[in-house]
């Protein structure tokens, strides 16, 4: 996978360091791409999914697909449902219920690891300026060393990972 960011960021003396300007394109195999952007007025902020039968688009406060029976659904039919989650509506509640019984959370931390990767990865080609290859399987940048060394940072002694 490659991943190639531009951004904005505010001067060195600023009391943030956050882009207020970005724009990550993702490649994956079998030429998939994924855009991460904002601070552009033309791009919504939330989530878009671009499929082959069209795109749908959530924020927490707003929904808009590019078919319109889909826009009149409350939610999706079962016997369209590729992933077969439960139903949660907070998912804080979700969590200390889980932890009593035990059950799965319905967001797994691999989940929610494997979902911050492209903006970490996005934010580290940003910061050296160029593009960076992702080998998904070892979780490793491919051949770009000051790149791979923004993937962590020193363990304050003694602490070190095992």
């Amino acid at each position: 996978m490659e991943i190639e960011g531009t951004g904005e960021f505010p001067p060195q003396d600023a009391v943030w360091n956050t882009a207020t300007k970005y724009r990550i394109n993702l490649t994956y195999p079998k030429d998939i791409t994924m855009t991460i952007a904002g601070g552009y007025p033309e791009i919504k902020s939330g989530t878009k999914w671009i499929g082959t039968d069209g795109w749908v688009w959530v924020d927490r406060g707003g929904f808009d697909a590019s078919t319109a029976e889909w826009k009149t659904m409350k939610e999706l039919p079962e016997d369209l449902r590729k992933v077969k989650l439960y139903q949660s509506d907070n998912h804080y509640r979700n969590f200390l219920d889980c932890v009593k019984s035990r059950k799965p959370t319905i967001t797994p931390v691999e989940t929610a690891h494997h979902s911050a990767i492209p903006g970490h990865l996005g934010l580290i080609s940003m910061l050296v300026g160029r593009k960076i290859k992702w080998d998904a399987n070892k979780e490793k940048i491919i051949g770009d060393k000051e790149a791979a060394k923004l993937l962590t940072r020193d363990y304050r002694r003694p602490w070190h990972l095992a």
